[in-house]
């Protein structure tokens, strides 16, 4: 069966372009993002921002899709694009969250759509 992990991936319009282009090169990593997800939010928050969220996926480095999403993150961590006129960094336009099986495995990354955070709680 494997670990398992939830995760939420939100990527605005401002870094759609290179998303794209992560998409091209991958057909697994388009596959999994476009056929694959347990929900796929299209306009999320604004027009042309995408969620995706897999509710119990092996999210483990190494494989091909996971590995293209990583590289656009890492892209985004270190990039700045222009947005109305003003260079702001890429890391302000995406939002990548993964909740591991264990209770402190947690993951957040980008700056975008702060709402959507990780919240873990007793429930009796």
């Amino acid at each position: 069966m494997g670990y398992r992990s939830e995760v939420v991936f939100i990527v605005a319009k401002e870094v759609m372009p290179q998303f794209l282009v992560t998409m091209a090169k991958s057909p697994e990593a388009r596959k999994m993002c476009f056929s694959e997800t347990d929900t796929r939010i299209k306009d999320y928050c604004g027009e042309g921002n995408i969620l995706f969220n897999w509710a119990a996926i092996k999210w483990y480095e190494g494989y091909e899709p996971i590995d293209a999403i990583v590289d656009f993150m890492d892209w985004c961590d270190n990039e700045h694009i222009a947005v109305d006129d003003d260079e702001q960094e890429a890391i302000n336009f995406y939002r990548f969250l993964r909740v591991g099986e264990e209770t402190d495995d947690n993951v957040a990354r980008g700056w975008a759509f702060s709402d959507v955070c990780i919240e873990r709680s007793i429930a009796f």
